[in-house]
């Protein structure tokens, strides 16, 4: 029998907190008495493992467990989207509740795929099999997690080569480049130009359709018309180019393009353009611009870049305290970290399937909620639909954003303190985002890209600030070191200018040949 009271979070009188912050806070405060330990070993290939730590309640009460599962689930899916893992290994007291628990998680994780948040899981699982070769799995094999426990010690005991932290992202040379954002609808085209002090320029601003009327949904396949056209406008500039930097809209790691069958930019690929995709990225530039230094980074990286690098830049070999965050409020969440001198973090920045908060819908069925909607485009419609605004306001979708803005610039009252309520709950949503980075990798700065389109303006940013605030305040999070600026009016050449910066960073004998 237990010999000290659970938590009042496990209650069946009292409403389960919807903010997996709360469920955090409440499953750490767990006494032994009355819990058990679980690990969950995330085997990452050649990349080093990680583990999850926790306590769970005695499995007893049938409602405790559920809610032990639903929080385990919620650990390896934010681990999933951040960090990646071919297979997760579940550690728990006694191996019979090791099995239990695995076959708890696998009938939530792997049965409902569409519905254990309001983002489907498939893009995730494609993604984990063209990166770790294997279809996403889980086991209660103790002998694998020690396998994975021995590997983790050894890396860490292992001597470091250096004694001195490795340094800063090298900064950009020099030089022009052709630089390619392409997004899922629009693709923008531009010379930006580096000088020797680090400033840039960007000139010859193109946007075009991503696809050709009546052309199919793949990449591959629009590459020649899109290096075609960026040709013809490094000739009508008559400037020299010295490098291709281009930003994708999809999985890039490492300069490597990890495209997903059936999704986003390589939706109607046939087979073997989804298997050949870098190849042939790099023959078309290679056609367009032959022997110039390439660089391929995902967009959300390239926005980083530049937060990092051209908003608000270090002294030589200065760093931050922690990791950078940048966002854009795009059709989906352009979200990215840099560490604290600039460098790409190792993984997988999937950021649009992180939940934040246990959300059941009974019109979709889904289990949680992640930060898709309410950090992206849609974000303040979706936020003034959870407060019954969108109703009372009797607004359609499309209207939300100019109605809350404008209410919020003119401060009327009623609409004005409304449409502050609007945006500071998109900042809670921020914070969680934050809470979600920083338990694992300290966050020292967020750089929000604002933009006209989305209208996140000087305004509308000082009444997220105060919604981040207050969230973290209502929860006790250590947040409040965490410096955010808005970066006004720089999303639309942010990525290009990441792009450049990527490849005017790295060695210059890296080209397309």
């Amino acid at each position: 029998m237990p010999t000290a009271p659970l938590p009042v979070f496990f209650d069946p009188a009292q409403a389960v907190p919807s903010s997996l912050a709360a469920w955090r806070q409440a499953f750490a405060a767990l006494p032994p008495a009355c819990s058990r330990p679980v690990e969950l070993w995330f085997d990452r290939g050649e990349l080093p493992p990680l583990v999850e730590a926790v306590r769970i309640p005695d499995l007893a009460d049938g409602r405790v467990r559920q809610l032990a599962v639903f929080y385990l689930a919620a650990l390896i899916n934010n681990v999933l989207c951040t960090r990646g893992a071919g297979r997760v290994s579940v550690v728990a007291d006694t191996i019979e509740a090791g099995r239990e628990l695995t076959f708890a998680l696998e009938r939530l994780l792997l049965g409902r795929i569409d519905s254990f948040s309001n983002m489907s899981l498939a893009f995730l699982y494609g993604l984990i099999r063209r990166i770790f070769g294997t279809d996403f799995a889980l086991d209660a094999d103790r002998d694998r997690a020690q396998a994975l426990r021995d590997r983790l010690r050894s890396q860490a005991s292992e001597p470091r080569l250096q004694a001195a932290p490795p340094g800063p992202c090298a900064p950009a040379r020099p030089g022009t480049v052709l630089a390619i954002n392409v997004g899922q609808h629009l693709t923008s085209l531009a010379l930006v130009r580096f000088d020797a002090a680090g400033g840039h320029e960007v000139a010859e601003l193109v946007r075009r359709d991503t696809w050709p009327a009546g052309g199919r949904q793949c990449l591959p396949a629009a590459w020649d018309g899109i290096f075609a056209e960026a040709r013809a406008v490094a000739a009508a500039s008559g400037r020299p180019v010295d490098a291709v930097g281009v930003s994708i809209a999809a999985t890039t790691l490492a300069g490597v393009v990890r495209p997903v069958p059936e999704f986003g930019l390589f939706a109607d690929c046939p087979p073997e353009e989804i298997d050949t995709a870098n190849v042939l990225l790099r023959q078309a530039c290679g056609r367009a611009f032959p022997g110039l230094p390439l660089a391929v980074v995902n967009d959300g990286e390239a926005q980083a870049r530049f937060a990092f690098h051209h908003s608000h830049p270090l002294a030589t070999g200065a760093a931050l305290p922690g990791d950078m965050l940048s966002l854009r409020l795009g059709a989906c969440p352009a979200v990215h970290c840099l560490d604290a001198r600039g460098r790409p973090v190792e993984g997988l920045h999937e950021y649009g399937w992180l939940v934040t908060r246990y959300a059941p819908s009974k019109a979709t069925g889904s289990l949680f909620s992640t930060i898709r909607l309410y950090l992206s485009h849609y974000g303040v419609a979706a936020a003034a639909h959870d407060l019954g605004l969108l109703e009372h306001y009797r607004l359609p979708i499309e209207a939300a954003i100019p109605f809350f803005h404008d209410a919020l610039v003119r401060n009327d009252n009623p609409a004005g303190l409304d449409a502050a309520r609007v945006y500071a709950l998109l900042g809670a949503h921020l914070g969680m985002l934050a809470h979600e980075l920083d338990r694992s990798r300290p966050l020292a700065a967020i750089r929000l890209l604002g933009s006209t389109a989305n209208k996140i303006d000087a305004a509308a940013f000082a009444a997220m600030q105060r919604g981040f605030s207050g969230f973290a305040d209502r929860h006790g999070l250590p947040l409040g070191a965490i410096r955010l600026d808005l970066l006004e009016d720089a999303s639309s050449i942010a990525g290009l200018v990441g792009a450049a910066q990527a490849v005017l960073s790295q060695a210059p004998a890296e080209a397309t040949a």
